[in-house]
């Protein structure tokens, strides 16, 4: 078991690595709206309050990379007023605190409004799934399914998409690539 551990860990290390590096090089101004890394008590307290155990690969992530930074003084946690993103369709990676306030947030939204079908993984939200990039709004995002450990994403009154990418390693390491044969750099920023 602690070798897969090990093994998953260094996959998501090599893989955010690639992403990183990427955008030191190309888009300067998006490496450096990256925060640092979390603190394990940060994440030892989401997961304590979520009720869930953060999968080791996002850990290792998190402990690398706190998400992306935001505009002062918004206490939504939404990404108003800063140019952060650097992920396809202008998403932004969470930190541990948002990932925290979307989880709660689409909780609060599956019980004002159910979804219609008895299987809440088809259009709601799952309590085992954590949230790690969302759009602006946050009615698009990515999620982790810590039952599986597969990815999946989820969109405002559409069917959720499960099993994107196996792994959050591999969702980055599609993200170096797609970085390296589509993204363009304009004034310091990644531009799709």
């Amino acid at each position: 078991m602690n070798e897969v551990r090990s093994r998953e860990a260094e996959n998501v290390r090599q893989a955010w690595g690639r992403v990183t590096r990427w955008l030191e090089r190309n888009a300067p101004k998006n490496a450096a709206a990256l925060c640092g890394p979390a603190r394990p008590k940060m994440i030892s307290d989401a997961e304590a309050k979520l009720g869930l155990s953060f999968p080791q690969e996002m850990w290792t992530w998190l402990l690398t990379n706190d998400g992306v930074r935001m505009a002062d003084g918004d206490a939504s946690g939404k990404f108003v007023g800063i140019d952060s993103s650097f992920l396809p369709s202008g998403w932004h990676l969470l930190s541990v605190e948002q990932i925290v306030k979307v989880y709660e947030w689409r909780i609060g939204m599956e019980a004002m409004e159910p979804s219609p079908d008895p299987d809440p993984v088809c259009l709601g939200w799952h309590r085992d799934w954590i949230p790690f990039a969302v759009e602006t709004d946050w009615l698009y995002g990515r999620f982790i399914d810590t039952s599986t450990g597969l990815l999946g994403c989820w969109s405002d009154g559409d069917l959720n998409q499960f099993e994107t990418h196996d792994s959050l390693a591999d969702y980055f390491h599609s993200l170096a690539n797609q970085m390296r044969e589509y993204g363009k750099t304009e004034d310091g920023r990644l531009v799709w």
